[in-house]
């Protein structure tokens, strides 16, 4: 199954449980960057390397991510919120 041509409410069903390792795609399925038209976009995520604002590994010229470190940089970057007085 090519990721690239599922529809986003099939994508929305994946699960990311199996594997602590994230491909390109995956990323951005797990960050949720997606297109005009519902794919997921690759092209953010290398942009998004490529200015140091997500960790990355790349052994044998393959993207990978860990997903909590991508978590992590999603947890960081919280604004706002509840204020007590």
């Amino acid at each position: 199954m090519s990721l690239v041509a599922t529809p986003v409410a099939q994508i929305a069903e994946m699960s990311f449980e199996g594997s602590d390792w994230l491909s390109a795609i995956e990323a951005a399925l797990y960050l949720r960057i997606f297109r005009q038209d519902g794919t997921p976009c690759v092209e953010r995520i290398r942009n998004l390397v490529n200015k140091g604002r997500i960790p990355f590994y790349k052994p044998f010229g393959r993207l990978l991510f860990k997903k909590a470190e991508l978590k992590a940089v999603i947890e960081s970057s919280k604004k706002g919120g509840f204020k007590w007085r």
